[in-house]
Parts: C-alpha cells; structure tokens; sequence
C-alpha cells in the first residue's frame, strides 16, 4: 500500500508530467524547425515566437519563478533570483535541438533539486516583493506559477509545431 503523496511530491510529479511534453515537442525536431515562426508579428499581441525561443522562455521562467520560491522561503537572496542562463535567455545555442533536450533535463532537475530543499514550513512562507512591495509573495503562488506558466509556454509552442507541420 502506498502512503499518501506530499504536496512537494505533487509539484514533482506535475513538473515532471510538463517537462515530459517539452521533450515530446523537441522530439525529433531539426534546428531549422526550432527557428519557425508562423508569421513575424501581428496586430495582437506582436511578435511572434519560434519554438525555440518558446521553449527557452519556459525553462527559463520556470527556474526564475522556483528561484522566487526560495526567495520567498528566506533561503536565497534576491539578487540570486535569476533563470537558468541569466540574460542570456536566448542564446544562438538554444538553436540546437540536442542542446535544447539538454538544457530542459538540467533546469528540471534544478526544479527538484529547490523542491527538495523545501520544509513544510517553508511552503507556508510569505514575504513582500522587493521590486512592489504592493506584492506579496507566497511560496506557494511561486511555485504554481512557474507550474501555470510553463504549461502556457508548452501550449505556444505546440501550436507552433502543429503549424509548422502544416507550411
């Protein structure tokens, strides 16, 4: 009989579940792939992302937003809340599929190595923004953004492919 999951053993398993379709969309994707973008810019909401630049973005976000997490639970500081490359975000490495699989298993495994460090007092934590101190911040939200907005990312960039598929 199996015990009853822990909060963190769900956030682990839904990372898991997000990061299993980052790969299933790189799967089998040439580098030329990754740089589509189904128009450059559009009256809504303007430019355009490729799938690569999508995916970057998600990983990215997330560590930033995990990064928050900690943060927020008084274990880092706040200039040590940054993605996983920093600024360089979107550098012409990412326009490689190989690197791109790569980059998305290292920064999973940096979601779990923060989610391992939690206590349960720690997902209890609350404390201001510093950057609008109107904010506050919860571990909690911190990590069930960084869950939100990777799965809005994933869905960018699986419509990108389903088009790119289709020109």
């Amino acid at each position: 009989m199996y015990g009853m999951a822990t909060e963190i053993d769900n956030y682990r398993r839904m990372f898991r579940d997000l990061y299993g379709q980052v790969d299933e969309v790189l799967d089998g994707m040439d580098s030329e792939a990754l740089l589509f973008k189904p128009f450059e810019t559009s009256p809504w909401k303007g430019p355009s992302g490729s799938v690569g630049w999508t995916i970057a973005h998600a990983v990215s976000s997330t560590v930033f937003l995990m990064r928050m997490a900690e943060f927020t639970a008084g274990r880092i500081g706040w200039e040590d809340v940054a993605g996983d490359q920093g600024a360089d975000e979107f550098n012409a490495s990412n326009h490689d599929t190989a690197v791109m699989r790569a980059r998305a298993k290292r920064t999973l495994a940096t979601v779990n190595t923060i989610l391992d460090g939690f206590s349960p007092a720690d997902l209890e934590a609350e404390r201001t923004h510093p950057r609008r101190p109107e904010r506050q911040l919860t571990t909690r939200w911190c990590i069930t953004h960084a869950i939100d907005h990777l799965s809005q990312h994933i869905g960018h960039a699986q419509l990108t492919r389903q088009i790119s598929a289709l020109v």
